[in-house]
């Protein structure tokens, strides 16, 4: 291949944007299912609240809404440490799909303007299911002393639905007990879309 071309495609290589897509929502409402979904179909990074609470706070248990590991300072570590990882990623051009409850706006914002530092394309995902699929699914979880990375139960999905905050920011509201193919339509065709920054 001639030098010249050699440069071309080099410089088409280093302009494509990686993707930042946050995946939001309740817990139980699947959203770690879909970002693994999501981070092997675009080959992306896959960050949550869930995995970097039970790194930072090895000795982690389950606990009450704001108290112990889920009190809102050390929610609030978590976030920031989140923060940091998509940034350092998306300045090497390393795309992710990072899920978690995100309850608050100000959080959502903070991702956004750091797709936006870096030229990436962001997706907003709000994840929602109905109460009463979320309901069984705890209930089921305890039943069978499922283990999973979140330490959730209905009690806090309650909590959170109190204080979980509307966005402003361009979304997609998916519901997650739909068709799983029509939900990967949606996103892909989302992400074509200039709508979505």
């Amino acid at each position: 291949m001639p030098r010249s071309s050699c440069r071309e495609v080099k410089k088409i290589v280093e302009q494509k944007r990686p993707i930042l897509i946050l995946i939001s929502g309740l817990p139980g409402t699947g959203k770690s299912t879909l970002a693994r979904k999501l981070s092997r179909k675009y080959k992306l990074e896959h960050i949550s609240t869930d995995s970097v609470r039970k790194r930072i706070f090895r000795g982690v248990r389950k606990a009450e809404f704001n108290k112990g590991y889920y009190s809102e300072r050390d929610r609030f570590t978590v976030y920031e440490t989140i923060f940091y990882l998509v940034y350092t990623l998306l300045k090497h051009n390393v795309g992710c799909v990072v899920d978690g409850t995100f309850y608050k706006e100000t959080l959502r914002q903070k991702l956004f303007r750091i797709a936006r530092k870096f030229n990436a394309k962001f997706l907003l995902i709000i994840a929602t299911c109905p109460e009463r699929v979320v309901k069984e699914r705890f209930k089921q979880r305890e039943k069978l002393h499922k283990r999973t990375l979140s330490d959730a139960d209905f009690a806090i999905y309650l909590k959170l639905k109190e204080i979980f905050e509307p966005t402003t920011l361009p979304h997609l509201k998916i519901n997650l007990i739909t068709d799983p193919k029509n939900i990967l339509n949606k996103i892909e065709n989302a992400l074509k879309r200039d709508g979505f920054h």
